[in-house]
């Protein structure tokens, strides 16, 4: 199984309500219909007086769509329900000229099962430029993830990328952490805690320029 993740910001003069309302109504709706498509989830960014509740990540829509495999995958990329009915309706919502995506292998380093209402807190991590190919991906399925599951989180995955196809564009990073609160507090206490610092020092000189999400999972499919 992997995971396509994309990327998007909402269409200028609109706001981020305005862009996740349609994101969930007409554009889900097309998403569950991509052929092929194993899994379907919207993380809804919370938001508090209109914005997210951590700096703005460079997206508003960050959708996870899970297939069999690599072929699988771009044979639903390639249908019309993709090039023609999605990206018809992509103009409607986000800036279609400024979008990234990334293909992945899920990793789950804690396999607990999240209550209804938990939340995500969505972190990308790109490799740094000096560090080793599998630096970032052995770094953060190793000790970062030892020191992460000192905490005991309810869930914690992480998505790491496959390597970049010949001809195709480049990820918008090379990995992706998702780890489950019970709310959005404590989600936002853990990016100010003891234990979420001793983890990212795991990460220096493997890791530089990350991004964060605080997110509600919508599952389509």
């Amino acid at each position: 199984m992997i995971t396509r993740l994309f990327f998007g910001p909402r269409r200028a003069g609109m706001t981020t309500e305005e862009c996740l309302a349609h994101w969930s109504g007409t554009h889900a709706a097309i998403g569950a219909r991509l052929p092929g498509v194993r899994a379907y989830v919207q993380n809804h960014g919370v938001l508090a007086d209109g914005r997210f509740v951590l700096p703005y990540p460079g997206f508003d829509i960050m959708p996870e769509l899970d297939w069999d495999d690599l072929a699988s995958m771009d044979a639903a990329i390639d249908s019309p329900v993709h090039e023609q009915d999605s990206i018809d309706d992509e103009a409607n919502f986000i800036d279609v000229r400024r979008t990234g995506y990334a293909v992945t292998l899920r990793h789950v380093l804690s396999d607990g099962r999240a209550p209804e209402g938990a939340v995500k807190l969505i972190t990308l991590f790109r490799r740094a430029a000096n560090a080793p190919t599998r630096a970032l991906s052995d770094a953060l399925t190793g000790v970062y993830a030892a020191m992460v599951a000192r905490s005991r989180p309810l869930r914690h995955e992480i998505l790491i990328t496959f390597p970049d196809r010949e001809a195709r564009p480049p990820f918008a990073a090379q990995a992706v952490e998702l780890l489950w609160f019970a709310g959005p507090e404590d989600a936002l206490a853990w990016t100010r805690s003891d234990a979420a610092s001793a983890a990212a020092w795991q990460l220096a000189g493997v890791a530089f320029g990350t991004e964060r999400l605080v997110a509600r999972p919508h599952k389509i499919v």
